[in-house]
């Protein structure tokens, strides 16, 4: 083989390769591409059966001071008292794993000292999963130990669970297969049942 020949052959390689792992990599992305449907009519029907799979799980999913503003099959319930009266657990003993969704998109909401300590101790001694929606109490809740470090401005979603914490999981709408007639607060919630209803991380 010639000088000139091996020139060459080496530099088709090294134009074809990097376009065939291009290549590659773009069908595989393609293929993991979510089917999200285009009517606003599939949309909504795409998020009720997933809610449909989240209500199957049998979490008690309740909304502090808020009406749940999901879809019309999701199953929740609003408590205004953080205490055990206000909580009625004994009616919800049976259920899965209990999720307190704190919602402050507005900044309206106000915790106490009492309120605060009550979540901690949901958190830390029945393992409650806390949700807070919204961007104005961060401080607060790393002042009581909920989170170790206070994340970027702007997040505006954050879970906790033992040992674990996951900021900022319904700030990007990704997954959202609804993509329009929803207010930004709509986004914000139907992002998070999303979330919830599609990976089981949440609930290990």
């Amino acid at each position: 083989m010639t000088k000139s020949m091996k020139i060459l052959l080496a530099v088709i390689a090294i134009v074809l390769v990097p376009l065939l792992i291009f290549l590659l990599s773009y069908k595989i992305g393609i293929d993991n591409v979510s089917f999200i449907p285009e009517s606003p009519e599939a949309q909504r029907k795409y998020v009720e059966d997933y809610m449909d799979k989240l209500n199957e799980r049998n979490i008690d999913i309740i909304f502090y001071q808020h009406d749940p503003n999901g879809p019309s099959n999701l199953k929740a319930r609003r408590i205004n008292a953080l205490n055990d009266q206000g909580l009625n657990l004994d009616l919800y003993q049976n259920c899965s794993r209990h999720v307190l969704v704190l919602y402050d998109l507005d900044g309206s909401l106000n915790l106490s000292t009492n309120d605060i300590q009550y979540i901690y101790e949901l958190y830390s001694h029945k393992e409650f999963r806390i949700v807070y929606l919204g961007t104005s109490k961060y401080s607060l809740l790393q002042e009581y130990g909920f989170i170790s470090s206070i994340p970027e401005a702007g997040t505006k979603s954050y879970i906790t669970w033992t040992n674990h914490s996951y900021a900022g999981f319904a700030d990007d709408p990704i997954s959202m297969p609804i993509t329009s007639g929803l207010t930004d607060e709509e986004v914000t919630v139907y992002t998070m049942l999303m979330e919830f209803a599609q990976k089981d991380l949440f609930w290990n």
